[in-house]
């Protein structure tokens, strides 16, 4: 079981808002801007509202709060 698979059984399932943790961790060619781009990409393509941005305290990363069903939302 993958480290996101884990992270994802554990957790309840979203209602309205959904959190997603961004690592930003930089690889072979890659950048932290291109890795929070993508994520941001992935959640405009469901049409979901970014709604905040928090720096993760203890990992190279950001947790992403999205509002999957709201008034702004698709």
């Amino acid at each position: 079981m993958t480290e996101h698979q884990r992270q994802t059984a554990e957790r309840p399932a979203a209602e309205r808002y959904y959190a997603q943790y961004a690592k930003l961790g930089v690889g072979p060619g890659g950048s932290p801007e291109a890795a929070l781009q993508e994520a941001i990409n992935e959640g405009a393509r469901q049409s979901w509202k970014l709604i905040s941005v928090t720096k993760d305290p203890v990992s190279k990363g950001v947790l992403l709060v999205w509002d999957t069903s709201g008034f702004f939302s698709g």
